[in-house]
C-alpha cells in the first residue's frame, strides 16, 4: 500500500507547477498569436548575454516573449525544487546552482559569450543534478518509486523544452526557417505533454492517492481509465494537427465551417485540383476542423456522462467529468468561432488555453481511474 505524503507543501508545490505550466502555455499562445516569437532574436539569453534585455518592458512583443522566458525559467526552477524535495537531494541541487554560478567565469575564461555562455551555464548543471540524484539514492539505498522517476522525467522534460524553444529562435535567426518551424510545432505539442505529466504527478502526490490505491478492483473504473487514455491520444492527435497549421499560418486554409467552399460543399475543391503539398495541408486542416473534433467531442461526452452516471458517490471523478463535459462543448464552439471570426486573437488564445485545460483534466481522470500497484512512496 502506498503511504500518504506527510508534508502538505509537497503536493501544493506540484499543483503550483501545474498552474505555472498553464500560465506558460497561455503566454506562449499570446506570443504565437501576436507574432512575437522573434522579438528577441537570441535564446535563451539576450544578444548581449544578459538575462534581461534592455528595454524589454517598453515594447509589447518583447514583453510577452521575454515574459514567456521568465515564466519558463521559474517553472524549471520549481520543477527542480520539487524533484530535489521528493528525491531528498538538496545537496545535488545546491551543487547544480553552484555550477551555474561558476560556469559564468569559466565560460568567459575559455572565450564563450552570448548564447553559448547561457547554454554552458544551464545544461551541464542540469545533468549534474540528475546524476547526483540517482547515484546518491542508490548509494544510500533509498527506495526509488514511480513517483521519483516521474518527477525526474518532468525535470528532464522541462530542460528539454527549453532547448527546443532556444533552438527554434537560433535556427530562425540563422535562416533555417523550415527547421525552426518544425521545432515551433513540436515545442507547442511537447508543452501540453509536460502539462499532462505534471498533472499526473500532482494527483499521485495528493493525500487522496492512498485512498485510490486502497480501493478494490473495479471493472467500471478500468473501463473509464481506458477511455481516458483513448481521449488523451485523440486530444494529442488533434493538438498535433493544430500546431502544424498554427505555426505555418494555415489556420484558415479552409476558411468556412461546416461547408468547405463557397458553394456549400463539404469537400474543398482544391483537394482534387491542388498539388501534393496543398492536398497534404488540406488533409491536416480537414482532420483538425472536421473529423478529429467530432470524434474527440463525442468520445469525451460519452466518457463524462458515463462517469457522472456510474460513479455518483466518487466526487473526485464526477467533478472533473462535469468540468470536462462543459469544456469540450465550449472548445468545440470556440473552434468554430476561430474560423467564423477569422482567427481573432482573443478567441484563438482562449481556444488554446481551454484545450490545455481539457488536456489537464483528461490526465487527471486517467490518473484517478488507474489501478496502481502497491508500493511505498518516500514522503
Amino acid at each position: 500500500m502506498e503511504t500518504p505524503i506527510n508534508n502538505p507543501w509537497l503536493p501544493r508545490l506540484a499543483k503550483f507547477c501545474v498552474f505555472a505550466t498553464l500560465a506558460l502555455i497561455l503566454v506562449g499562445a499570446i506570443v504565437t498569436t501576436s507574432g512575437s516569437g522573434m522579438a528577441i532574436a537570441t535564446a535563451p539569453h539576450a544578444p548581449d548575454g544578459a538575462l534581461n534585455p534592455a528595454g524589454w518592458t517598453s515594447e509589447f512583443a518583447k514583453t510577452v516573449e521575454h515574459g514567456h522566458r521568465l515564466i519558463a525559467i521559474t517553472l524549471a526552477t520549481l520543477t527542480a525544487i520539487l524533484c530535489a524535495w521528493l528525491w531528498r537531494e538538496w545537496i545535488g541541487l545546491v551543487i547544480a546552482f553552484a555550477a551555474i554560478g561558476l560556469a559564468g567565469p569559466l565560460g568567459h575564461a575559455i572565450g564563450l559569450s552570448g548564447n553559448a555562455l547561457a547554454h554552458f551555464r544551464y545544461w551541464p548543471a542540469a545533468a549534474i543534478f540528475v546524476i547526483i540524484a540517482i547515484v546518491r539514492a542508490r548509494k544510500c539505498r533509498r527506495p526509488i518509486t514511480t513517483n521519483h522517476w516521474l518527477v525526474l522525467v518532468a525535470f528532464i522534460a522541462v530542460c528539454a523544452q527549453a532547448v527546443f524553444g532556444a533552438l527554434r529562435v537560433s535556427l530562425e535567426t540563422a535562416g533555417s526557417i523550415t527547421a525552426a518551424t518544425n521545432f515551433r510545432t513540436f515545442h507547442g505539442v511537447f508543452a501540453q505533454a509536460f502539462l499532462a505529466l505534471m498533472v499526473v504527478i500532482a494527483v499521485r502526490l495528493c493525500p487522496t492517492w492512498s485512498e485510490i490505491c486502497a480501493r478494490p478492483p473495479n471493472a467500471k473504473l478500468s473501463k473509464f481509465h481506458r477511455m481516458a487514455i483513448a481521449a488523451q491520444l485523440l486530444y494529442f492527435a488533434q493538438l498535433a494537427c493544430a500546431a502544424y497549421l498554427r505555426h505555418r499560418d494555415l489556420g484558415l486554409l479552409i476558411p468556412s465551417w461546416p461547408s468547405a467552399q463557397a458553394t456549400g460543399g463539404l469537400w474543398p475543391d482544391a483537394w482534387a485540383a491542388g498539388d501534393g503539398a496543398l492536398r497534404h495541408q488540406l488533409m491536416i486542416h480537414f482532420l483538425h476542423t472536421r473529423i478529429l473534433p467530432i470524434l474527440l467531442t463525442g468520445h469525451i461526452i460519452g466518457m463524462s456522462i458515463g462517469i457522472i452516471k456510474r460513479a455518483k458517490s466518487e466526487t473526485f471523478l464526477t467533478t472533473p467529468a462535469k468540468a470536462l463535459l462543459t469544456m469540450i462543448v465550449l472548445q468545440f464552439i470556440l473552434g468554430v468561432l476561430v474560423i467564423w471570426r477569422g482567427r481573432q486573437s482573443h478567441i484563438t488564445n482562449t481556444h488554446v488555453i481551454v484545450g490545455a485545460l481539457i488536456c489537464a483534466t483528461i490526465a487527471m481522470l486517467a490518473a484517478r481511474t488507474s489501478r496502481p500497484s502497491a508500493q511505498n512512496v518516500a514522503a
